[in-house]
């Protein structure tokens, strides 16, 4: 599902030779990896090579900057949002000839190319409660959405709508799990099973019981998530682990619950979109 939490990303740009500078809420030099490997200069690099006799990248200087409050590599799809601003924020600052779909379609290639991600783009995009059906980025892949019969205009300070409670114990590197082949044919296909039975009976608690179905039968979710999972699940409408993160999350009416140091959120049907 798609949280009212989550990546606020400005992009800018000025004459220059060429560099770009990428901040996380402010800062640079904050990344555990080089800059080439990061997901928002792989989303970047790819704009420059589909546009390089239109635009003069070494002429330019490129400032990302993303503001995120959300935890990152534990499953909440940040690297997704990255890769969504740098895309749909260049591609509006250049005046580049991409459509919404077509600039989120380059960064659903560039989570692709990393493996930081496989469909968290998609999901981004439409918002709610996706349901990817065939893969592919924006605009190629096939794609619906729950209907929660709880639909809140994000704007709205009301108590309707749904929350979101979780709490995240560490990260796991995504591309780990993407690279492994056996566990990406285990996933393939425990995710098919799940996907036809949701189709079936589309309600928002089916969908959190086969979310925790999926996450045993792949063997993913471990023991010290598993205890905070079934404490939720007492406490809410259903929970299970966020994919992919070492990450419980649950789907309440309310904000209360007896985690310690949970976050909680609302689900936001709108997804992706330029403010």
């Amino acid at each position: 599902m798609v949280l009212d939490q989550g990546v606020l990303t400005t992009v800018d740009a000025c004459e220059g030779n060429g560099e770009i500078i990428i901040k996380i809420n402010g800062k640079t030099n904050n990344l555990n990896f080089p800059l080439e490997d990061s997901i928002t200069y792989k989303t970047l690099d790819l704009l420059k090579k589909h546009f390089s006799e239109e635009i003069g990248w070494n002429q330019i200087k490129i400032i990302v900057n993303h503001q995120i409050n959300i935890p990152i590599e534990s499953g909440f799809g940040a690297s997704a949002g990255f890769a969504l601003g740098t895309s749909i924020g260049l591609s509006k600052l250049l005046k580049l000839p991409l459509t919404f779909n077509q600039a989120a379609a380059v960064a659903h290639n560039a989570e692709v190319d990393l493996k930081t991600g496989m469909g968290d783009v998609m999901g981004s995009v439409i918002g709610g409660f996706p349901v990817r059906i065939e893969p592919g980025a924006p605009g190629y892949g096939k794609a619906d959405k729950l209907l929660d019969g709880r639909e809140r205009d994000s704007n709205d300070d009301d108590e309707e709508g749904l929350f979101v409670i979780s709490k995240s114990l560490g990260t796991i590197e995504t591309a780990s799990v993407l690279t492994d082949p056996d566990m990406t044919h285990k996933v393939n296909s425990v995710a098919r099973d799940m996907l036809q039975k949701l189709l079936l009976n589309p309600q928002v608690t089916n969908f959190m019981d086969l979310s925790l179905e999926f996450a045993q039968k792949t063997g993913l979710i471990d023991p010290e998530v598993m205890e905070i999972v079934n404490v939720l699940k007492d406490e809410t409408l259903g929970a299970s682990m966020a994919m992919l993160g070492k990450t419980a999350f649950a789907i309440s009416d309310t904000p209360d619950n007896s985690v310690e140091g949970s976050i909680v959120a609302r689900v936001d049907h709108c997804g992706c979109r330029i403010v």
